[in-house]
């Protein structure tokens, strides 16, 4: 790397940023809207990253089902956008996104702005954000927008976006691989700010690289990407033609390597035709990133054939590709999952650009601090707490709430297990890292509380959470908590030396069940202390 300085990729990966940007939190629950939200991989990065969905709206049923299955308090409206009346959302948004897919536009106006968009999801896109009027807005599409038409189309986007009373950032094509993804994508990102916050001189600052390149050994086995190696799941296979056809392909190949008559034969016409047409009988290569996926793997003319199995690729293995977790579960048939997955906006790609939006959110409210519209104002202080706990504000709630300390207490904490079998996989769980200096209860399974560090991410919905488990530094997680009650409490409390005003969260939790024989490690992703998720993924680790 050290000699390759000249190239800018490589030095921008010297000088990365990266781990500072990730520990990025939200100052408080900044809310959203996304359009086109597929199977949700620009949603779950955004959720990563700290924003609160309120609206997610997609026409495909199965993909609206993947999104329901994964995220049950997601509000998923499935349907028309055409048919979207966006206008009780007004003033009540921070953020609006979404996918739009690339027609083609009109040039009859004169002006070459929003009337010219009519009739495209764009126009769509553009409408919401007229009826929303959120401080930011993206649109995500493929590289080849730049140049539709020779640029017109880019040219009527601005157009529109000026006219909305918004400022576009300069576009920028991110390709995937400099940001923790192994696959060679390449996504057009528009982001425009109103107009009144733009004059303010806020400013949207893209995402740093990620340090190195990841291939799909990095996707399939355990290592800086995964915590283990890709499970087993269903996948296409070729028909016997085909599959002695590609076991002649070596690794990192195509057609070109077979031999001259049998790419004769396979290749029929277009044999005889320019270009290289590398993605027919294309074999993947393990140290390499992906090529981009497709809709399905097997297509003879964007084939993506296992590096060293003469097979297509799996669902679950599409789905690493696209930096998906393996609890992310997918709804429909086959084709209905390969599609959904070769559809989405990478994950960590997502995810780093909201942790770059979310550092804007910060800057702006931090000038202009505001609480979020969508909370009730008649709500009692055990329903309205839980959103509100974000970073630093825990000497806040304390003050405003000295009587009512308690923020939720489990409601199922009074019934009695019948017997340690009988847990509910469904339910959420905290992984918490635990301090070596404060570890021994936990290794022996008599701990009965935790407290938090100063920070704890917003993220984290304190009424939907059951289970804890701690997670212990170079092992991994084994025991499994229930959490009898959240709460404001003090650092001091459990060490008598820490100041009296030193704020934190404190579970108190009961231990239920050893639930691996030895530790089993798990990627902790929330500032790499904390891991909000169901039980059902722990178990299936």
């Amino acid at each position: 790397m050290e000699e390759l300085t000249d190239v800018e990729a490589v030095k921008e990966m010297l000088n990365t940023k990266w781990d500072d940007e990730f520990h990025v939190a939200p100052l408080r629950d900044f809310t959203s809207v996304e359009l086109f939200a597929g199977a949700g991989g620009l949603a779950l990065g955004m959720h990563l990253a700290g924003f609160r969905h309120i609206l997610l709206n997609e026409i495909d049923p199965m993909a609206c089902q993947t999104l329901k299955r994964n995220h049950p308090e997601w509000n998923v409206l499935e349907g028309d956008i055409h048919q979207v009346d966006f206008t009780p959302l007004q003033g009540k948004v921070d953020f609006l996104s979404g996918g739009f897919p690339c027609q083609a536009f009109s040039y009859a106006g004169k002006k070459g702005g929003l009337n010219d968009t009519r009739g495209t999801l764009f126009f769509e896109l553009a409408r919401a954000v007229r009826e929303i009027q959120p401080k930011v807005f993206m649109g995500e599409n493929v590289k080849g927008l730049l140049s539709h038409e020779n640029g017109r189309t880019l040219g009527v986007i601005r157009n529109a976006v000026k006219e909305l009373g918004y400022t576009l950032v300069e576009p920028r094509v991110l390709k995937a691989i400099m940001y923790q993804v192994p696959q060679k994508r390449e996504r057009l990102i528009l982001i425009a700010i109103r107009n009144d916050i733009y004059e303010q001189g806020f400013r949207f600052r893209w995402p740093d690289p990620y340090r190195r390149v990841m291939t799909l050994r990095d996707a399939f086995f355990s290592g800086d990407l995964f915590d283990n190696d890709v499970p087993k799941s269903q996948g296409q296979t070729y028909p016997a033609k085909k599959a002695r056809v590609m076991a002649m392909v070596p690794e990192g190949g195509d057609w070109r390597d077979l031999p001259i008559e049998e790419q004769k034969e396979y290749m029929g016409g277009s044999f005889y035709l320019g270009g290289g047409k590398t993605g027919m009988a294309r074999r993947l290569s393990m140290d390499e990133p992906s090529l981009t996926l497709t809709c399905a793997p097997a297509q003879k003319q964007t084939e993506r054939c296992h590096p060293t199995e003469t097979r297509p690729l799996t669902v679950r293995e599409y789905a690493r590709i696209q930096t998906f977790p393996d609890y992310w579960e997918f709804e429909g048939n086959i084709s209905d999952q390969y599609k959904q997955i070769g559809n989405a906006v990478p994950v960590n790609l997502a995810f780093a650009i909201g942790r770059s939006l979310i550092r804007l959110f910060n800057d702006i409210d931090a000038q202009n601090p505001e609480e979020s519209q969508f909370e009730n104002a008649n709500t009692t202080a055990h329903e309205m707490l839980p959103p509100k706990l974000f970073e630093l504000d825990l000497f806040d709630m304390h003050e405003r709430y000295p009587k009512d300390i308690n923020i939720v207490k489990n409601p199922f904490s009074r019934k009695k297990q019948k017997d340690n079998n009988s847990l509910d996989d469904s339910k959420n769980v905290l992984v918490c890292l635990v301090p070596d200096k404060y570890i021994v209860p936990y290794t022996t399974q008599n701990a009965r509380v935790y407290f938090s560090g100063k920070k704890f991410p917003s993220t984290v919905k304190l009424n939907k959470l059951y289970y804890f488990m701690p997670y212990i530094k170079g092992k991994g997680i084994r025991d499994l908590y229930q959490i009898k009650v959240a709460r404001v409490g003090t650092k001091h409390e459990f060490v008598k030396e820490a100041e009296e005003n030193d704020f934190r969260l404190v579970f108190e939790i009961q231990f239920v069940k050893q639930l691996f024989d030895d530790y089993k490690p798990i990627k902790l992703t929330i500032w790499r202390t904390y891991t909000d998720t169901n039980l059902r993924a722990i178990l299936a680790t």
